[in-house]
């Protein structure tokens, strides 16, 4: 990827729109003594791939925390530590207002919104002048154009989750039109990012490998498409009523109607980006063994699970984001000041047995027993959380989590999060690229579970070649899980659906927005009320085990307005927006 997306740091800065306006942040920002104009940008398709190279730069977006979080993602963090997953352990990362219900418009936590727009601003500048360029051919140009609308699909789809509703721009706003352009309804921003993905897909390679991989392809428009109509489909849009009323303006907010049909077309996306895969190499990591699919998936780089992965990074020093946020405390030198992310026990009871069945935990007074539970469970547990004497890499083979262990200090949960960190980092390998994975077959797999259970229930494939329970099965086979054989009805057949997309998606920024898409927030112990974690203490009777006692680490808060973001006062206060209400 380096041959397009390395350009991005120095390009961005010069490859800049011409105009003026005030809306939605600054479109226009001019390097000192540069004076680049549209008919520079579009002289030569080097020049044009320059500026679609500032695209991506400004238009994909990353999962993990760097600390260029205008550009790439959460400010140095998880959002992980916003749900039920973890506790993001320094008291000064955003995550924690959510979890006091403090989020504000005049502190808004979106520190992307300004810069969607740039891209969507560049983008449309590409749509309208890209067939001017010189020595493009035009299938080639085409390319462009739909690699363009992909990102302008996806950075809706971010601000859909958001917001809701949003000013849909479709074209190159000149000077002398009206900027202040008001919210589109749910229905209008989800029918426009379908029609860009659908749009695009005919002058898109099916696949992009070597040095391309990171550029958009067809895989890339069908996973955005199906994780849109995914969210459309899901109970906090897909209602007659609005979690909060927005009056006049409910359309802002949620569709104003039920409609079954909307799993359906949920279902037939997943569907078609499932059939996209075995024609373009894409498939679930399968042959490194049950006790190390799922880590390879998510450790290595370019692996043939990943659709889009973000690559405007390359090595990061393990002293600064997003490692130095995610290791324990405790390990390296220059860690201490970001407290590392524990997972809570809560998130931890999640995870079944080997043999299918749920582990019991004493809630109330612990036990003596937690190296045997911890061996019992699914094996993503071990390859997801460091736990208690389990490894992390060669320089800490056993960690001590245990009171007056040296790797305890914050640990509030009782459990280290080492997804996401991969064991090669050490005092030897002290950079290391980050794989920022976006969309990965195995979050389709569990759109189309979804999808097709709410629209047609576990075991009608409707003329498909899989059914609800039998893409869950795929899933949970890969990693050793038995299948999930028995009869069940939809609803009871939802919650391991949900259940299954905790586990396999944890950590990879899918449980805050799930858990709010199904207005599951304001349950206990999800949102709102009790954190647990584990205080785990050594046996003195010369025993290998260790004594776990569950204790409430925190009590979070929270209010209904959280079920979307609120737009931030200085935007409000342009006269263009309706804000989203509660704010």
């Amino acid at each position: 990827m380096k041959n397009i997306l390395i350009t991005l740091f120095g390009l961005a800065s010069l490859y800049l729109l011409t105009g003026c306006e005030d809306m939605m942040g600054d479109f226009l920002e001019k390097a000192p003594s540069v004076d680049v104009t549209e008919d520079d940008i579009f002289s030569s398709k080097t020049e044009a791939e320059n500026f679609l190279a500032s695209i991506y730069r400004y238009g994909i977006h990353s999962n993990l925390g760097y600390g260029d979080s205008d550009l790439a993602g959460p400010d140095g963090t998880l959002m992980a530590g916003a749900s039920d997953e973890a506790e993001t352990c320094a008291p000064w990362y955003f995550t924690n207002n959510w979890n006091a219900a403090a989020i504000s418009p005049d502190q808004p936590e979106d520190r992307r919104f300004s810069t969607r727009w740039v891209a969507i601003r560049k983008i449309a500048l590409l749509l309208k002048r890209i067939d001017d360029v010189p020595d493009i051919d035009k299938e080639y140009a085409d390319q462009l154009k739909a690699e363009a609308k992909v990102i302008r699909a996806l950075n809706y789809f971010e601000m859909f989750k958001f917001y809701g509703g949003v000013p849909i721009i479709d074209h190159y706003i000149e000077v002398d039109e009206d900027f202040k352009i008001p919210r589109s309804s749910i229905d209008e921003v989800v029918q426009f990012i379908v029609k860009d993905c659908d749009e695009a897909l005919p002058d898109l390679p099916i696949h992009q490998t070597g040095s391309l991989r990171g550029r958009v392809h067809q895989g890339v428009a069908l996973a955005i498409k199906s994780k849109a109509l995914l969210y459309a489909a899901s109970p906090l849009f897909n209602t007659a009523t609005p979690y909060l009323d927005l009056g006049v303006n409910n359309n802002l907010i949620c569709y104003g109607n039920y409609d079954p049909a909307r799993w359906e077309a949920a279902a037939l996306a997943a569907k078609e980006a499932l059939d996209w895969a075995p024609g373009a190499g894409c498939e679930l990591i399968t042959d490194q063994g049950i006790d190390k699919n799922y880590q390879y998936a998510w450790e290595t780089y370019d692996n043939k699970e990943i659709i889009l992965a973000e690559k405007a990074h390359g090595t990061i020093g393990k002293w600064t984001w997003p490692w130095s946020a995610i290791a324990p405390p405790d390990l390296y030198s220059g860690n201490a000041g970001q407290s590392g992310i524990t997972p809570t026990f809560n998130f931890v009871r999640k995870y079944e047995k080997r043999d299918g069945t749920p582990q019991t935990w004493n809630m109330e007074g612990g036990g003596d027993d937690l190296q045997a539970k911890m061996a019992e469970l699914d094996r993503r547990f071990a390859q997801t959380i460091a736990s208690n004497q389990s490894y992390w890499n060669w320089e800490f083979p056993s960690l001590e989590l245990f009171q007056g262990g040296r790797h305890a200090n914050t640990c509030h949960g009782g459990f280290w999060l080492h997804k996401l960190y991969p064991s090669e980092i050490s005092e030897t390998i002290w950079t290391y690229v980050p794989n920022s994975t976006l969309f990965q077959l195995n979050e389709i797999y569990l759109n189309y579970a979804e999808a097709m259970n709410e629209a047609y229930g576990p075991d009608d494939n409707h003329g498909y070649d899989l059914t609800a329970r039998e893409a869950i099965n795929i899933i949970r086979a890969r990693s050793g899980q038995p299948a999930i054989e028995e009869t069940m009805d939809r609803d009871s057949f939802r919650e391991r659906i949900r259940n299954e997309r905790a586990i396999e998606l944890a950590f990879d920024n899918h449980r805050f927005w799930d858990i709010r898409r199904w207005m599951i927030a304001e349950q206990e112990g999800v949102m709102t009320g009790s954190m647990y974690g584990i205080k785990i203490y050594k046996l003195d009777n010369g025993s290998k085990e260790f004594r776990y006692e569950p204790y409430v680490f925190e009590t979070r808060s929270w209010a209904r307005k959280l079920y979307l973001h609120p737009f931030s006062t200085n935007e409000i206060n342009k006269g263009y927006l309706v804000q989203n209400p509660g704010y």
